[in-house]
């Protein structure tokens, strides 16, 4: 441990409403492991980035408490320091911390943080901005769009039911056309997605061989032009087979370009992202994050970092 504080970053509309107890538990857990607590709640979008970017030189590590929104902020602050973050499971779905294998009981997280390994892992970029999981165009987009939209607060995995069985029965699927490194390898109706990790909601594995270190991008596009095509990718990816199919295209570029026939917002790590078209790629520099030492599924070789015990 160092003489340096650690800094916990929260946003205060991530999630159902229910996490002032782990948020009470966090504290009185860092303060019996003995660590210096700086605490930082956000005010409006962007705000994280801002303040993790203006303490990077001052913090020995930082918790992001809040949503996969929360941590892409937090990490674009970081973006290209040697400050460690920690992303608490603490929003709605939490797609990176399930992907690492972050506990959201408090003792565990803090256990995490105290004795946990460090990982150099690679960040994307969309038209200028980064992120860390999953972008998506087209029937996931909207249902983002809808949801956004209508919140006014808190919400939970209940507030998407609307929002998607609306989209489905309302959806036009887009016209694509998909540049994988320069190569022309899609061009009609359907849905793409572009992840950085394996993990998608509910426990979908739309990029199934994603892996955060591997200086790639995961590239899936669905052809797809009604509903009943929609139900059948849903059903080949709950199985993870869907590589395999004719009408499903996996690819592992640097770089992506995606067109739509009209302007079409997508959806990056669960927010409403840019409108197409899309210049996707691999960040020039990386973040760094603290995982459980019992993590295995990376093979990026991993390090205690300066705040653990050696």
């Amino acid at each position: 441990m160092t003489d340096k504080p650690v800094y916990l970053i929260i946003n205060p509309r991530s999630g159902y409403g229910g996490r002032k107890r782990q948020l009470a538990n966090l504290r009185g857990e860092l303060a019996k492991a003995g660590y210096d607590l700086v605490e930082y709640v956000t005010k409006y979008a962007g705000d994280a980035t801002r303040y993790a970017r203006e303490i990077a030189g001052q913090a020995e590590a930082v918790i992001s408490f809040g949503g996969d929104g929360t941590v892409n902020e937090v990490a674009n602050g970081l973006l290209g320091t040697d400050v460690p973050m920690l992303a608490a499971p603490a929003g709605t779905e939490n797609l990176l911390a399930k992907e690492l294998q972050i506990p959201s009981n408090p003792a565990d997280l803090v256990k995490v943080l105290a004795t946990g390994q460090a990982m150099r892992c690679d960040m994307g970029m969309i038209n200028g901005r980064s992120f860390h999981s999953i972008v998506g165009v087209g029937f996931d987009a909207e249902v983002v769009r809808r949801v956004s939209a209508g919140r006014t607060g808190h919400i939970s995995h209940l507030s998407y039911f609307w929002p998607i069985w609306r989209t489905f029965w309302e959806h036009n699927f887009p016209t694509l056309r998909v540049t994988a490194d320069g190569r022309d390898v899609f061009q009609g109706r359907g849905l793409a997605f572009v992840g950085n990790i394996s993990r998608y909601s509910i426990g979908l594995r739309i990029c199934r061989d994603a892996r955060f270190d591997d200086g790639l991008l995961d590239l899936v596009v669905f052809e797809c032009d009604r509903q009943t095509g929609l139900i059948l990718h849903a059903g080949w990816t709950m199985l993870r087979r869907h590589p395999l199919k004719g009408n499903c295209i996996y690819e592992e570029p640097e770089r992506i370009h995606i067109e739509t026939d009209q302007p079409l917002t997508c959806q990056v790590d669960g927010d409403v992202g840019p409108e197409s078209p899309l210049e996707i790629s691999v960040a020039e520099h990386r973040i760094t994050l603290i995982v459980p030492q019992s993590r295995s599924r990376w093979t990026l070789p991993m390090w205690p970092w300066k705040g653990a015990p050696l």
